[in-house]
Order: structure tokens, then sequence, then C-alpha cells
């Protein structure tokens, strides 16, 4: 079992990489260097915070390490990456117009019969 974790662990971890460097590449192409500064500083941060903390997932699934920092750093970066999740649902949150559009995608698609009934109050979004 705990060869399976490992090489799951191992796998999560590379595409996370994987995936920062096709980004990283993407933004300096399309010159967002804004864009990048935020996700080299979400590494960089979370990075910094877990070895502040002392932080490591590896070390409490039993995973360890040759190189006895590389866990905590690991650890960092996938931490930076749900950060980039959080972001973009606090993003969604924060501007009402997706959510109601989500939400009556959602209502006509359960509401076949036409049974629900639809109620507005006449307040736009973001008044």
């Amino acid at each position: 079992m705990q060869a399976f974790l490992l090489i799951l662990s191992l796998a999560v971890i590379v595409e996370a990489l994987v995936q920062y460097a096709k980004t990283v590449i993407k933004m300096l192409e399309n010159k967002q260097y804004k864009t990048f500064g935020t996700q080299l500083a979400a590494i960089f941060i979370a990075v910094f915070i877990c070895f502040a903390a002392g932080a490591d997932i590896f070390a409490l699934m039993g995973i360890s390490f040759s190189v006895h920092w590389l866990g905590t750093l690991l650890t960092g970066i996938v931490i930076s990456r749900g950060s980039n999740y959080a972001s973009d649902l606090i993003k969604r949150f924060q501007n009402p117009d997706i959510g109601e559009t989500v939400l009556e995608d959602i209502l006509g698609a359960a509401d076949t019969a036409n049974k629900a009934e639809t109620r507005t109050s006449g307040v736009p979004p973001n008044a």
C-alpha cells in the first residue's frame, strides 16, 4: 500500500510541476508578466510557509526522501497549486453574474417539465 501511495503522490507532484512549467512558458510567450509574477509569488510564499512551519505532507503519509528537505519543498508546491484553485473559486463567488447564469442553467436542465417557479428580486447584480 505504501508503494502505491508513493507512486500516486509522486505522480501528482510531477503533474503539478509540468503544469507550472507549461503555464510559465505560455505566460512568457504571451507577455503576461503580471500573472506570471502572481503564480511565482504563490509558489515562493507557499514554499516559505512550509519551511517555516516544517510542513511535509509526504512525511505524514510515511514517505521519506533521501534529501530531507525535498518533502517540504514539494509540499509547498502542492499547496501553491491549491491557492490557485482557491483563488479561481473566490473570483467566481465575487462575480454574481457568473453564479446567476450557472444557477439558471442548472435549474433549466433539472426542470424539464417546467414545474419550478422562477422568482426574481428586481435588484440588479452588484447593487
